[in-house]
């Protein structure tokens, strides 16, 4: 890619010079071969042209110009990306070294913290990264916020120090990445949603039981109060309120605050889920529960428009898509296997493609997570088919999508009941085959090179 992108610069500036001779150019050149033979004579020297250096500070990750879906894997054990890659045939154009926080870990009192070397290390290989400070969304206990973490205490500015620490992190870089607020806000088991009651610290399942969740998000009092003018209706979830209030904070702490232009703001994974899923989180709530109340209050929750920042404040859309099935052998009580159309899952996919292109039509949109798996199945014709023709519709069907990272096999989520998915492709298996015939069958349509936003390639790439 990179070698072809300098050709086209090259064929671009000799079409632009017409060169014409003629019968009375050749004799003038002859007359003046002639001429010199006899006088010296003064040559004006050209001028030299310099090309002036790429400022990677303020660039951006930008959608590839002729279409296509810039390609990612999760690294979550050694040789991942290594295994897809053989796999595909293909780079990879994004990199990954943690769960939901790419390029960066937290540290021991749970802050983020950006391996600068290993972020450089990634942008020599031709890849970017993407990188999250705190998941404005953890369950209690989770390890990607500090203890006691909630939206009102980031936006009321309590992780303004530990912020600015990772936003000098990020300055020592200095290249354009992905930047995510969280992951996954409405996936399954994603009770938090960025907190409910007055302080912003209760779940999901509280607000259903004890009616609560609208009019309670009051941000006329915070700090930077005018950033969220528009937020605090009382008929709309304060979960996602809050969530959207998060991702504008974020913006204008770590761009205009702290001048960080390279950051390409996502949004945080929406979880494309069964399209009646809410009817199914009704129906599991205990008969003693008000289930209109949970209906009115769950579908206020789970509308993306409700969740979206706004224009200014997001570059990309992403999306969490998983093509899963449910086995008797890997959920503890389930007495049969749950197998789902793919019909349904792309179904799903297409009702929340259409929020999408309600709030946002122009943002390009990109799959956080994607994944095909047949349980924890490393070789199964099953998961081949649904790569086969899963990944071919996405390419065909949704033009606005432009990016997917595929999940991965953490050793510790392979285990019944908890995540028994073994998502990896790996090449010599059904869906390795899968996935090559697809990358062989339309190979402009994956791209391991990405575009930044003076439209030029990422200057380390190649295919």
């Amino acid at each position: 890619m990179k070698i072809h992108y300098a050709a086209v610069l090259a064929l671009s500036f000799i079409a632009g010079i017409w060169i014409s001779f003629d019968a009375s150019t050749a004799e003038a050149q002859s007359r003046f071969s002639r001429k010199r033979q006899v006088q010296t004579q003064s040559v004006t020297p050209p001028t030299t042209q310099t090309t002036a250096a790429r400022d990677y500070s303020i660039l951006k990750i930008v959608p590839p110009p002729a279409g296509g879906l810039y390609m990612g894997q999760y690294e979550w054990v050694q040789n991942d990306i290594a295994s897809f890659e053989s796999a595909s045939g293909r780079k990879t154009a994004l990199w990954s070294k943690y769960r939901g926080s790419w390029g960066n870990g937290y540290d021991a009192a749970g802050q983020p913290h950006l391996d600068v070397q290993a972020a450089n290390l990634a942008w020599q290989e031709g890849k970017v990264i993407v990188v999250q400070a705190y998941n404005t969304h953890p369950a209690p206990g989770e390890s990607e916020a500090p203890q006691g973490f909630t939206v009102d205490k980031l936006l009321n500015g309590v992780y303004d120090a530990e912020l600015r620490r990772f936003a000098a992190e990020l300055r020592q870089y200095g290249k354009p990445v992905f930047f995510i607020a969280g992951r996954e806000p409405n996936g399954i088991g994603a009770d938090y949603f960025g907190g409910f009651g007055p302080a912003g610290d209760q779940s999901l399942r509280w607000a259903i039981e004890n009616k609560r969740g609208f009019s309670e998000f009051n941000p006329s009092s915070l700090p930077y109060a005018s950033l969220y003018s528009d937020i605090g209706t009382p008929q709309v979830c304060d979960g996602t309120e809050r969530l959207k209030a998060a991702q504008r904070y974020y913006y204008d702490f770590f761009v205009r605050r702290e001048g960080l232009k390279f950051l390409t703001f996502d949004t945080m994974g929406w979880s494309v889920n069964q399209v009646n899923q809410i009817e199914y989180d009704v129906n599991e709530l205990p008969s003693t529960i008000d289930k209109a109340y949970a209906r009115q209050l769950l579908e206020s929750c789970h509308a993306f428009s409700n969740f979206y920042a706004g224009d200014q404040y997001i570059d990309w859309i992403s999306l969490n898509f998983y093509m899963i099935d449910y086995y008797a052998k890997d959920w503890p009580g389930m007495t049969q296997d749950y197998v789902i159309p793919i019909e349904n899952h792309f179904a799903a996919l297409d009702k929340v493609m259409q929020e999408v292109k309600t709030v946002a039509p122009t943002k390009p949109v990109f799959f956080m997570e994607l994944g095909f798996p047949d349980g924890m199945s490393q070789n199964s014709s099953w998961a081949a088919q649904k790569i086969a023709t899963g990944i071919p519709r996405i390419i065909s069907g949704y033009p606005q999508i432009h990016g997917f990272a595929m999940w991965s096999a953490h050793p510790s989520w392979l285990i019944p009941g908890v995540f028994p998915y073994d998502c990896l492709i790996r090449p010599g298996t059904q869906q390795g085959t899968a996935l090559k015939n697809v990358v062989t069958t339309t190979p402009s349509a994956f791209l391991s090179c990405v575009y930044l936003s003076d439209g030029k390639l990422h200057p380390n790439c190649m295919n």
